[in-house]
């Protein structure tokens, strides 16, 4: 079962192993821990709001569209990418597009605070 604790433990664990792939220049396994670091936060938010977490992707994907549109959004857009690594070379620039997105939810879900090592993160590399 889903606890904020384990979404967040979660995150950390994916967050922190994309930024240790990218460090090797493996950048498939950084853009899919990234992406699973995602679904976590989405899943924290869900939780949060709608008392549950979801089970799969679509469930996921159709609760942010009606309760979180411009979290949506963000992972709509960085979808394809995270599905590019199952069949196309994936570079640095996708990493750094990823982890703007994370960026982007954890300021429009309001987790800063949860999250403020992994924001300092982020804008250390990508600033």
């Amino acid at each position: 079962m889903a606890t904020e604790e384990n979404l967040k433990s979660g995150f950390h664990e994916f967050f922190y192993g994309g930024i240790d792939e990218e460090g090797k220049e493996r950048f498939k396994l950084a853009v899919t821990a990234y992406f699973k670091a995602i679904t976590q936060l989405c899943d924290l938010l869900i939780l949060r709001k709608r008392g549950f977490a979801p089970t799969s992707h679509s469930e996921r994907f159709r609760v942010l569209e009606r309760s979180f549109p411009a979290i949506y959004g963000s992972v709509d857009k960085i979808f394809k990418t995270y599905l590019d690594t199952y069949q196309i070379p994936i570079t640095i620039e996708s990493c750094s597009v990823v982890k703007n997105e994370i960026k982007q939810i954890i300021h429009h879900g309001r987790l800063a605070e949860d999250f403020k090592e992994a924001l300092a993160k982020i804008q250390g590399k990508n600033s």
